[in-house]
């Protein structure tokens, strides 16, 4: 979206907006923003994505992370676990991992280590399972799944999900420290790849300039009424002292104020 600030000969700056080019540009917005904040599509690339990179069935992907998360990015064990994989600490270090909260990073370092597994145990699914819940060396000690509880119903469960056709992706994330989406996150993102820099500074000269004549006309206002009633005068002193006139005088001090209301290169006198 283009911007254009236009000053006359008596000092009045009008902004002009590209209408037909911001049309284009809130519609493609739009369609990429939804796309993005549309979770089971961008899980289902991911996963996708992952089972294709490792070789690994990507319904047993998604089944181990609903078993192991519930598809929650953000969360940790008592053990310390990390996000939809449960990534211990030690292996999201051995397998590459950097962030283990980064869903992509989390679900590719985890089928990377089931994949690792099922190559150790010949294809047995069950095997390959309980070693990515207690470990390589439980499953060869037992020659089998362990004796642990917790282990012999995290195999059943995943198994479970497979024989009853999988398990669908969530619409949003769910943080269960919180109890809220983190749709923030993901909102983040997408503005950081959907707006640039010069996008911004658009918006925030725009911004200033508009906050700068509503403070000045507020104030002024206030003087003329004095001047034609003889009202307190304390009125206009307290507006000036108002946390927004305040915030914005400060502001006005900084070379902030002048980079962002530096003159439109487009500006016509």
């Amino acid at each position: 979206m283009k911007i254009t600030s236009v000053t006359d000969a008596n000092g009045v700056t009008t902004t002009i907006f590209d209408t037909e080019q911001a049309s284009s540009t809130l519609s493609d917005f739009s369609t990429q923003l939804n796309t993005y904040l549309k979770t089971d599509g961008q899980l289902e690339t991911i996963f996708e994505k992952a089972a294709s990179t490792y070789g690994v069935d990507v319904e047993l992907l998604k089944a181990m992370a609903k078993a192991e998360s519930d598809f929650d990015p953000n969360a940790t064990s008592r053990s310390g676990a990390m996000g939809i994989m449960q990534l211990m600490p030690g292996t999201a270090k051995e397998l590459g991992v950097s962030n283990a909260y980064d869903p992509e990073e989390n679900i590719m370092g985890g089928a990377k280590y089931i994949a690792s597994l099922l190559d150790k145990y010949e294809g047995n699914v069950s095997y390959a399972l309980a070693a990515y819940n207690a470990g390589s060396g439980n499953v060869d000690k037992y020659g089998g799944i362990p004796p642990f509880e917790e282990t012999q119903n995290y195999v059943t469960k995943i198994l479970g999900y497979l024989q009853n056709g999988g398990v669908e992706l969530p619409d949003q994330w769910t943080d269960s420290s919180t109890g809220s989406g983190s749709v923030d996150n993901s909102l983040n993102e997408v503005l950081k790849q959907l707006f640039t820099r010069e996008d911004y500074e658009d918006f925030l000269r725009l911004f200033l300039e508009r906050l700068s004549q509503r403070l000045e006309e507020k104030v002024s206002g206030i003087g003329n009424a004095n001047e034609k009633t003889d009202a307190d005068p304390s009125d206009k002193e307290e507006a000036e002292k108002s946390d927004a006139y305040i915030a914005f005088r400060n502001f006005g001090n900084t070379n902030r104020m002048a980079v962002y209301l530096k003159p439109s290169e487009n500006k016509i006198i």
